[in-house]
């Protein structure tokens, strides 16, 4: 892992922290503690959570043993001496209250448990490593959600009301007089992530409230910088919230933020190019303000996973986010150290794969307005080949992210991925505007009336009520192909679009999971990016060394159908069990079954096969059988 050259943390004489959260230690999650999670005496209970979930369920087994066990080996000295080798020099350390003061009012947890931090301040001194001491949980929590011990659904059943200030206040005096006098504790978190319906001004006053009561405790400011959350806020209007209410009367501190490009629609349906400029964007708040970035990952939304190959794109995207987030006048935090949900979050594996480059990447300079040329660069497909054909499977991805996909009868969105169950051939419906003159291969323009053919061997159709169904027969199943930007009256793989009923004149909208065609407005949830099935950007030589080799579907497209308009038939659907393989998959949905149809086109007057086998299981790849 390497950083640029740090900027000296304001309020003090230290060096910007460049190091790694020890997640899953001292406070639970299904990720970093997965291991412990998916202890097998645990799976009856049924999925678990966070750690409120896990402690009952091990109290109720009298399996308490487990807990023990892990935080005796989840981490130990040879972690920090493999963090300090990597070039770090600090590492954030998340607890729960519990650990401080043991639990309170009836919370399951179990504590307190002091010894495990004192092993971490004593290894990170021999190590010679930094340590953030992170409240990560307080007592009553400062969110409905895991990350503060306990995860409750629905959220309204939590109210910040239920934050108990003067415990969480107690247990920061506990862990100030603690560790105040030892000289590699360099920091102190006051909570982490508290929610968005926390009043500004409620939470200021008890930040203003923590770091007297901190500094008190023994924590000089000449020695340890207290870390205030900015959590989903902005951070130009929190720190002006800030200052009225402190006065401007604290020295060395700093605000928490976490940059995660992930969780949520908005980032699951941005383009690469669109995280790697969000990324350069928050340059301006880390130069204005005393900031730490305490959390960040290499996890990215779909939209741009589908873009760019795996490790090629986590190395891009890595390199960017440490150049920039150097600029952190106190430095920033990895997360996690060790984790199970993936290479993304895994900076012990991740690291040990080089996907942390020692030359961040050169981006094209842009104004913000007109076609962006990092979007232009990082498509290496020819704009000829990215045409979108009928004839050609394509994936049709909605603003959140997701992908519409068929199950049965029914459609939905409810996965990011791009596998089987999201695939649609593009068909020419017979009411077309170029009826007649449309063939095969030719490509679909603004304007086409199409006809969607799912795996299951029906056509996407829009009931009279609005549903969004792929009945056996019948149905209003012409949708015609409104563009929503782009000069050329083609259609091209990437594409917004919207789908709009020939008949009813509804569009195709997405909300959450659920596919409608309510209205006949074209807005935010009716967008969706058409995405051909065989065209996948690659990042240019000036990123990363590799080409996109993708097969000419398109020509043998022409080849086997030949030149005319089509028509399907389509007979009564069969149910057949998904082979292992094909469940194992990365891009599998969870169903064991699946629809399958015969099908026979008729060309003109004359019956004949659309493809060969292997063809056709690129284009329609649940289906085996094709009439002849």
């Amino acid at each position: 892992m390497c950083l640029s050259a740090p900027q000296m943390a304001q309020g003090s004489q230290r060096q910007p922290w460049r190091g790694v959260n020890l997640g899953g230690w001292l406070l639970l999650e299904p990720g970093p503690s997965s291991e412990l999670f998916g202890q097998d005496v645990l799976k009856a209970a049924g999925p678990l959570r966070c750690e409120w979930e896990l402690m009952k369920a091990l109290r109720k087994r009298k399996a308490l043993s487990l807990l023990q066990t892990h935080r005796e080996t989840y981490i130990r000295k040879e972690d920090f001496v493999q963090i300090r080798n990597m070039g770090l020099n600090s590492v954030r350390v998340p607890f729960g209250y519990w650990i401080v003061l043991g639990p309170s009012h009836g919370d399951p947890y179990e504590g307190p448990a002091l010894q495990y931090l004192d092993l971490a301040v004593q290894w990170a001194e021999e190590c010679g490593l930094e340590v953030l001491l992170d409240l990560h949980a307080c007592p009553g929590g400062e969110s409905p959600d895991a990350p503060c011990g306990r995860r409750q659904r629905p959220e309204s059943k939590w109210h910040w009301k239920h934050w108990r200030i003067e415990e969480s206040l107690q247990a920061l005096k506990v862990v100030a007089q603690r560790y105040g006098h030892k000289p590699h504790v360099t920091g102190i978190a006051v909570c982490n992530e508290p929610s968005r319906t926390i009043p500004s001004e409620v939470l200021c006053r008890y930040y203003d409230k923590a770091v007297d009561a901190i500094r008190s405790a023994g924590m000089a400011s000449s020695q340890v910088a207290v870390v205030l959350p900015v959590f989903q806020r902005n951070v130009a209007e929190f720190a002006d919230v800030w200052a009225s209410i402190s006065g401007a009367r604290h020295e060395n501190y700093c605000f928490d933020v976490h940059h995660y490009h992930c969780f949520g629609d908005d980032w699951q349906a941005k383009s690469f190019a669109e995280q790697l400029r969000a990324v350069q964007d928050r340059s301006e708040d880390l130069e204005r303000f005393p900031i730490v970035v305490g959390e960040w990952s290499l996890s990215l939304g779909a939209r741009a996973k589908q873009q760019i190959p795996g490790e090629e794109a986590l190395s891009v995207f890595g390199g960017l986010q440490l150049s920039v987030y150097s600029q952190a006048s106190h430095g920033q935090f990895f997360w996690n150290w060790k984790d199970g949900a993936g290479l993304e979050w895994d900076l012990s594996r991740s690291h040990s794969q080089a996907l942390m480059p020692r030359v961040a990447p050169s981006l094209p300079t842009w104004s913000g307005t007109g076609k962006d040329p990092l979007a232009v660069e990082l498509d290496a497909v020819a704009e000829q080949d990215r045409q979108v054909c009928f004839g050609q499977a394509v994936y049709l991805r909605a603003h959140n992210g997701r992908c519409i996909d068929v199950d049965a009868s029914q459609a939905a969105a409810r996965w990011c991925d791009r596998g089987d169950w999201q695939s649609f051939v593009l068909c020419p419906a017979a009411s077309s505007s170029r009826a007649g003159s449309v063939k095969m291969g030719e490509p679909v323009c603004d304007g086409d009336a199409v006809r969607l053919l799912a795996h299951t061997g029906s056509c996407l159709s829009i009931t009279k009520m609005g549903k969004v169904t792929t009945p056996k027969q019948g149905g209003n199943c012409e949708l015609v192909v409104r563009k929503k930007n782009g000069d050329s009256p083609s259609l091209q793989s990437g594409d917004f679009v919207f789908l709009q009923c020939r008949t009813s004149q509804r569009v195709i909208e997405v909300e959450g999971t659920k596919v409608a065609a309510r209205f006949e407005d074209f807005g935010e949830w009716q967008t969706l990016s058409v995405e051909r099935a065989d065209v996948h950007s690659a990042v240019p030589g000036r990123f990363l060394d590799r080409s996109a080799e993708e097969a000419d579907w398109q020509g043998q497209v022409r080849q086997s159908v030949g030149e005319a308009a089509c028509e399907v038939v389509l007979t009564t659907p069969e149910r057949r069990k998904r082979p292992a393989e094909e469940l194992a998959s990365d891009n599998a949905t969870p169903e064991k079954t699946v629809m399958r149809r015969r099908l026979t086109l008729t060309w003109g007057c004359e019956e004949q096969r659309l493809v060969s086998e292997s063809l056709l299981q690129h284009l329609w790849p649940a289906t085996s059988d094709v009439c002849s």
